[in-house]
């Protein structure tokens, strides 16, 4: 027989490998509006929400106050259990994903905007703060503590919409500055430092960018360049050699009248969808036009057209699947990215915003309500009331078996919704 000391050592191994079993396995993360750096907004590692107990999920807590001038937009981000936001006029605050107690504010002042965080995979936070002129932060995760800042300001009128994009496999931050110029450029800056690594504009390259994110595969960048169609300016979607740092392609623009603008971009495996609006009015038939192409080639593969309203989100994408979720209003539209082909659509009551998909549920916000919908046949799984309309701007982050998204306003202006909780949940102030 074992003596009472083997046992209890054996215990105590036991538990400490388990403990390092536990530490081990990674925590599942959302690291910024879009999840991934396609922005598919597929959260493919979440396993803990199912079809079958998404009914199941309860206000957790909350962050806010009644006070309009403090809302808070966009999708958190969420790193190794703690939440990451920010309200208008407000600094970047951390948050207890699970319990929202509130960890710490960084001491960076910020300026009416909110700009949202994107987090890189070894805690770093990339941080955009201040308006005309905004400065990039590099951020610990832990402590809010800056690491860096780079060396220049950037002239970017509307944080709430940008989202720095990162290569880690580069150590390279890129970050488009003019959103509304047709003289922007595109910065790489290198991730661990902030040092400004290399630009392109009108005058370094000829081409000048607009648009608020770049989207990033193997070793190319997309980013929407300013080029001149038929003696007019027009914006194209331009696929970067992240390596030369040259254009090496330009995908062709639908033919149609010319007053199209690119609205958004997202690439579905070797899909690339982009989403044309009607930007100056010429069509009174069209709204928007959604084109697809394969990425390696500049050609249109399918295209779309929306005669009835414009779609009024980022696309999402199932990547396992190969099926686009498309916003628009009142219909959210399950397509299959490689032909077109209608799977099923939804119809809502009002504008739907854009999706999030995760383990075979959609969420999207919508009127006055999140809802959540089962992707194989777009049954309603789930209601949930705001309390008022919600925001353009933002999205339903899902990382742990908890979902997160801002209410932009009201008494509630960020919520958290899991497995515990109830209508006693704290309502934390805003930061």
């Amino acid at each position: 027989m074992k003596s009472s000391k083997s046992v209890v050592f054996a215990v105590v191994v036991c538990l400490v490998a388990a403990l390092a079993v536990r530490a081990a396995i990674p925590a599942l993360n959302w690291p910024h509006f879009g999840y991934d750096d396609q922005l598919t907004s597929y959260a493919a590692l979440e396993k803990t929400i199912t079809t079958q107990n998404v009914k199941n999920l309860k206000l957790a807590w909350s962050i806010g106050e009644e006070n309009w001038s403090r809302a808070i937009y966009g999708s958190p981000a969420v790193y190794n259990n703690r939440l990451f936001t920010t309200a208008q006029g407000q600094n970047l605050s951390a948050y207890d994903a699970e319990t929202g107690d509130f960890v710490w504010q960084s001491e960076i002042s910020e300026n009416n905007s909110a700009s949202q965080p994107v987090i890189t995979t070894d805690g770093t936070l990339i941080y955009l703060a201040g308006n005309n002129p905004s400065s990039l932060y590099g951020l610990k995760a832990s402590s809010g503590k800056k690491i860096w800042q780079a060396p220049i300001s950037f002239n970017i009128s509307s944080l709430s919409k940008v989202i720095p994009a990162v290569d880690e496999t580069r150590n390279t931050v890129y970050l488009l500055e003019g959103s509304y110029s047709s003289e922007g450029k595109l910065f790489a800056l290198h991730r661990k430092s902030g040092k400004v690594l290399w630009y392109k504009s009108k005058t370094m390259g000829g081409v000048p960018f607009i648009g608020n994110y770049v989207l990033l595969k193997g070793s190319w960048i997309f980013a929407r360049g300013v080029v001149e169609v038929n003696h007019m300016d027009m914006d194209k979607l331009a696929r970067i050699n992240a390596g030369s740092k040259k254009v090496e392609l330009y995908y062709t623009r639908p033919t149609t009248d010319m007053g199209w603008d690119i609205q958004s971009f997202a690439i579905c495996n070797d899909n690339l969808i982009v989403v044309y609006v009607n930007g100056f009015g010429f069509s009174e038939t069209i709204k928007c036009i959604l084109c697809v192409y394969n990425i390696s080639s500049s050609q249109i593969v399918w295209q779309k057209v929306f005669t009835t309203s414009n779609i009024t989100g980022a696309v999402a994408c199932n990547t396992t699947k190969n099926i686009i979720y498309v916003p628009t209003d009142p219909y959210l539209f399950a397509t299959n990215v490689k032909n077109g082909a209608q799977v099923w659509r939804y119809q809502g009551y009002g504008a739907i915003l854009s999706p999030s998909v995760a383990n075979g549920v959609v969420y999207f916000l919508s009127d006055t309500n999140l809802y959540a919908i089962s992707e194989t046949n777009k049954k309603r799984l789930f209601r949930y009331a705001l309390g008022h309309e919600a925001d353009a701007t933002t999205q339903v982050a899902v990382a742990n078996g908890m979902i997160y998204f801002s209410g932009s306003g009201g008494t509630r202006s960020l919520f958290a919704l899991g497995f515990t909780g109830g209508p006693e949940s704290p309502l934390r102030p805003v930061r």
